[in-house]
Parts: C-alpha cells; structure tokens; sequence
C-alpha cells in the first residue's frame, strides 16, 4: 500500500503505538476504533491471532500487534484499543496500546520505508512520518492483514 495523498497534499494519519513503536494509518483505512469488545478465543490459530469479535453481527478477526511485530503480549488496559480496518472485503482488528492523535500531514513530511528495513518486521512499513520529535512508521495494512506467515 502506498501513502494515500489528498489533492492538497494533505494525508490525514491516525498515530498510535504499539509497545515501543510509534505507528500510523491513513483514516480511510480505519473503519472504527473500539475500547474493548468481547472474544472469543480460536483453536489451533496463529499466535498473533487474539481471538475473533462480534462486531454488530459482523465477525472480526483481532490481531495482536505486539505479537505481530514480535513482542511480548500484555493485558488490557484503559488505553487499549482494537483499530477496525478494512482489507478488501474482510474486516479485521489491530490491537493497539494506545492512540495517541489524528494528524493532517503535509506531503512533504513522508517518506519511504528506508531500504536497510526488511525482513520480515520491514514489510510491514510503506513509509515513515517524521514528527516533530521522532518517526511514526506508516503501516503498510495489506502485508499485516495477510495470515499467510
């Protein structure tokens, strides 16, 4: 996924974190943001897979980020929320230790994933945000939201 630009060359970014890493997403690809929603636990799944959630009788997955970029899993609390996305015609949860702001982003101020990331954590990232003072990186949802590991 690329960076989304608006005519302006505005791109609106919804900044949150995970453990130590500061991570961003264009709102359009933010269908809702929830506090807490019940689940349900699924057998034999994939580690990163939390559970699955009834969501106004749509049924998403919630990936852990923390897991999914390779850090310990840690509990609920007040500032955990699941980021609701939508990847071509699943819906699926990201969850996440805390939002931190909506930001109208000039053009200029992105750029591209550097080419010393890769490996697997890299191809989660299409590109950095350079804040004020320090980076968000910009998640590339498409290569998240693949269960393929």
């Amino acid at each position: 996924m690329s960076v989304k630009k608006t005519s302006s060359g505005i791109q609106e970014l919804s900044i949150f974190e995970v453990g130590p890493i500061t991570c961003a997403l264009s709102i359009q690809d933010i269908q809702e943001i929830n506090k807490h929603l019940e689940m349900t636990r699924v057998a034999n799944a994939p580690e990163y897979i939390r559970g699955i959630s009834n969501l106004r009788g749509t049924i998403i997955t919630v990936i852990d980020m923390r897991i999914k970029f390779g850090l310990e899993p840690k509990e609920f609390d007040e500032n955990t929320r699941i980021v609701v996305v939508k990847n071509h015609d699943e819906m699926l949860g990201l969850l996440v230790d805390r939002m931190l702001d909506v930001l109208n982003v000039p053009a200029e101020e992105l750029e591209p994933t550097p080419s010393n990331i890769s490996g697997v954590a890299g191809r989660y990232f299409s590109g950095i945000y350079k804040m004020k003072s320090s980076l968000a990186a910009l998640l590339n949802i498409s290569e998240i939201l693949s269960l393929n590991e």
